[in-house]
């Protein structure tokens, strides 16, 4: 495998079923909504990113329901690679989606795998109670000795909170607080793209030796033309990705509405 497609999504915010609305809208007809809109593309995507906040309030019930909808997605009959953003339980995911225990909520969920010659990489910016996202030390020293692997197609990283600044200036302390810990592990290897979501729209910018890609949210898109406030629109969105030739491709995909009310 040298090409390959896959599908980042980001910011799904389960509730705990279907009747459960989220500024007056279903989430997991957002879901259900992409499901549908990729069978309907000319694309097989050979894996999904879910790059954080699975579910609104970290409720067991939500990962139930999660759980549910994400069968939609396993109908493709390709791997989701899962990541935790500040409104999941760790605790929970594990128990209920994984199907393990875990020892504390402090226990960080941080993975690799690979695709073909392709490693792909989960991280856990995670915090208690924070909006803003944290790598610890032990966290940067694995994906450093990750990254010394290794990998003939190169890596790709993801991770909940971008590590850039976000245009939107309410937004401005939302994102990753230890940018530098991030950009010392990764200098010098061939890293493609920082996948990230947690702002809730689009936005591509230069980090490192490399590009941070923040995708559309599933659940309801910001509208990044608003800068001095944040202003909710009644949209979703996501990153139709590819790798050719040793290139990356990212396509965001957004649907717009109505502005919401929070």
């Amino acid at each position: 495998m040298t090409d390959m497609t896959f599908v980042h999504l980001s910011d799904l915010h389960i509730l705990s079923n279907d009747e459960d609305l989220l500024y007056g809208r279903r989430t997991t007809d957002k879901l259900r909504g992409i499901v549908e809109l990729i069978r309907n593309m000319d694309v097989s995507p050979d894996f999904f990113i879910l790059s954080g906040d699975l579910v609104n309030d970290g409720k067991e019930a939500e990962y139930r329901m999660l759980n549910t909808v994400l069968d939609e997605l396993r109908g493709f009959g390709a791997p989701l690679i899962l990541g935790l953003g500040n409104h999941d339980c760790r605790i929970h995911f594990r128990r209920i989606v994984l199907g393990e225990e875990a020892a504390d909520e402090s226990q960080r969920y941080y993975h690799s795998a690979m695709f073909g010659g392709l490693r792909v990489i989960m991280l856990d910016s995670k915090l208690p109670d924070a909006v803003y996202g944290d790598l610890d030390e032990p966290q940067l020293a694995w994906l450093a000795e990750e990254l010394r692997k290794p990998a003939p197609l190169g890596n790709l990283i993801a991770i909940h909170h971008p590590p850039v600044f976000s245009t939107v200036e309410p937004l401005s302390d939302h994102c990753l607080n230890n940018p530098d810990g991030l950009a010392k592990a990764i200098a010098g290897h061939h890293v493609h793209a920082l996948l990230s979501g947690h702002i809730h729209y689009s936005h591509v910018t230069s980090f490192q030796d490399t590009i941070s890609i923040t995708t559309p949210a599933t659940a309801y898109i910001l509208d990044p033309g608003s800068q001095q406030e944040t202003r909710q629109r009644d949209g979703w969105g996501f990153t139709l990705c590819s790798l050719r030739g040793g290139q990356l491709y990212a396509n965001p995909i957004s649907m717009h509405g109505q502005p919401v009310q929070a």
